[in-house]
């Protein structure tokens, strides 16, 4: 038998209430954001069935099948309203480990880092190379009247004759070309240090830049773990929000039916219907701050902002902090930023070397094979040559004095700022380490915090189904239930990110898997 509804009951049915509206248009909501027509038209059905019916003797009707048509029409006109985003039931599984994964093969930051350490690593080839010999090739044409060169020339090309020694020709020579090409080979053997400390000062660059690539790393994957942590809590956010909206509409059913009843005034049933408005303006808000923070963390891993995740949770309870000297003890093992500016220390100390060296000697050895021409084509004379030089700073106006006075105060800077660097870094530990404390308490108190608001909400609730209670006593209890909830999924968060700042602070966040990106980019760039 077909089910028959009033016409003139049509619009009061559309608009009904605010509130039937506002329950409507969230199971609409939820329909598109799962994204399925079987499912689409079984909840239009339990939706129909809840509109007021009326007796089947009206002149005029709309079947079931009339009202079925419009709502599905509302649904697919507001379909381009929705985000798509939101339902993650086609969202890709996304694990913490693996959005390390993407961060340190997609992220701008690490590329950078990486392409620091090849060239690091380019340097450190090119340092090598001053130990090995020289070898280049040196050619040129002179035309000349001169006695000396016209004579030289023709000693060169083995074109000399007796007729060449007479006094005319020395004094008055016709011009002459010489056509020259000489292969020079130089093999430094001692430069005032230059060449041992200039490969000395490239490997400890090139370790810089290594650390560099832990510090950008450890950046990228707190940044990384921030972004997934709140992106999590967004989501726990939703849920907690869905769950609120869920007993804000069975207390204003429930007010609706103790005012029908008579037992309550109308006020009861208008207060819930509020509560429910606002924490559905919650929910609606909640849900576009979950796209934003996937969008974030597709940001902080380097891929296209478009893509949507099935996140997996965290555990952020079971960390055992320990104690401070250990994570202080870590820090100044592992912390880069220290390393770092030990190896800048060292190299301020080579650069000194190099100041005191320049009083030393230079020594190399030469060799010189050469050609020589009248012209271009013909065959000349050739000769080769070999010596060892050696030269020697003896005054150069009191300049290297002053370069090893500014060397001796450099070192001193790179020392005072060694000290510098450890000093801060030990106050980041400590009060990372004490924030990890802080975050963890607080996520106890929450814990119990949730459990008694909830008790308590159970208690009004039915104190005020004996009307025992006012409606403003148990909406007060439903706000703090949901206020409390998101504040604890909020505390739990924290947690798990105070300790990954604790981790990160101590040097030790992620450490096998840079130091996998490392040896690989190591090995590249030599």
């Amino acid at each position: 038998m077909p089910i028959l509804v009033s016409a003139h009951r049509i619009p009061h049915i559309l608009r009904c209430q605010t509130l039937e509206v506002q329950e409507v248009r969230l199971r609409v909501l939820r329909l598109v954001s799962a994204a399925s027509c079987k499912q689409i038209l079984e909840n239009l059905h339990r939706l129909i069935e809840k509109l007021p019916i009326l007796h089947p003797d009206s002149r005029h009707t709309l079947t079931l099948f009339t009202i079925l048509v419009f709502l599905i029409q509302l649904v697919l006109a507001m379909i381009p309203a929705v985000s798509p985003c939101y339902g993650l039931d086609d969202g890709h599984l996304l694990d913490l480990e693996q959005a390390f994964q993407n961060a340190l093969a997609n992220n701008p930051v690490m590329t950078q880092a990486l392409a620091s350490r090849k060239k690091a690593g380019f340097n450190v080839n090119r340092s090598i190379s001053a130990f090995l010999p020289k070898v280049n090739i040196e050619a040129g044409i002179a035309r000349s009247n001169n006695p000396v060169m016209v004579f030289g020339s023709k000693l060169d090309q083995t074109a000399f004759t007796r007729q060449d020694f007479a006094v005319d020709r020395l004094n008055d020579p016709d011009y002459r070309d010489n056509w020259q090409a000489r292969i020079v080979m130089i093999q430094p053997l001692f430069n005032q240090g230059s060449e041992y400390i200039g490969y000395k000062t490239s490997v400890l660059a090139e370790d810089i830049s290594g650390l560099g690539i832990t510090q950008a790393g450890q950046a990228v994957l707190f940044m990384v773990e921030k972004a997934y942590c709140q992106a999590l809590l967004a989501k726990e956010n939703v849920a907690v929000l869905e769950a609120a909206v869920k007993t804000a509409a069975a207390h204003e059913r429930l007010s609706r039916m103790r005012f029908e009843s008579g037992l309550v005034l109308k006020s009861d049933v208008l207060s819930a219907d509020v509560q429910k408005t606002s924490v559905e303006r919650q929910l609606f808000k909640a849900r576009n701050d979950f796209l934003v923070a996937i969008a974030a963390l597709d940001k902080a891993m380097g891929v296209s902002q478009d893509k949507t995740w099935d996140l997996k949770m965290l555990d952020s309870e079971s960390q055992d902090a320990g104690l401070l000297d250990s994570w202080l003890k870590l820090a100044q093992k592992h912390r880069p930023e220290i390393l770092m500016a030990k190896d800048e220390l060292r190299m301020a100390e080579y650069g000194h070397k190099q100041a005191l060296f320049s009083f030393l000697p230079s020594f190399n050895l030469q060799g010189v094979y050469q050609q020589d021409r009248q012209t271009f084509a013909d065959f000349g004379g050739d000769s080769w040559s070999f010596m060892a030089t050696m030269s020697m700073n003896l005054f150069n106006g009191f300049g290297d004095r002053a370069r090893i006075s500014a060397a001796s105060a450099e070192t001193e800077r790179k020392a005072a700022k060694v000290k510098e660097v450890e000093d801060s870094i030990e106050l980041e530990v400590r009060k990372a380490f004490y924030g990890f404390q802080t975050a963890i308490k607080q996520l106890r108190i929450m814990h119990k915090a949730v459990r008694q608001a909830v008790e308590s909400q159970r208690i009004l609730r039915n104190r005020y189904e004996n009307g025992l209670a006012l409606m403003v006593e148990l909406l007060a209890a439903d706000t703090n239930v949901r206020e409390t909830k998101l504040s604890e999924a909020k505390a739990r968060f924290d947690a798990r990110l105070a300790w990954s700042r604790l981790r990160w602070k101590a040097g030790i966040l992620g450490r096998d898997v840079l130091s996998t990106v490392i040896d690989a980019a190591g090995s590249s760039g030599h």
